[in-house]
């Protein structure tokens, strides 16, 4: 589990990205997440904030992964 002292979405989505399965914790806000599969889950219990962030750390992933080159051949 990696505790982020402050919340920094761009820090937090290349750690699960580069992970892609384990645990992290906002120490900030005092709140705990895990993630699977390089997304950020995010549960029906889940308050608002979490909600929030979840989707927030989901986008920036999203992006770098459409930032990446598709059907590259080399001949």
């Amino acid at each position: 589990m990696r505790t982020f002292v402050k919340y920094s979405p761009l820090m937090i989505a290349k750690h699960v990205s580069s992970f892609f399965k384990g645990s992290f914790e906002i120490a900030e806000q005092g709140t705990s997440f895990k993630f699977d599969g390089g997304k950020v889950l995010i549960d029906q219990n889940s308050n608002e904030l979490q909600r929030k962030v979840g989707k927030e750390v989901n986008k920036i992933i999203a992006g770098f992964l459409s930032a990446r080159p598709r059907n590259v051949s080399y001949e």
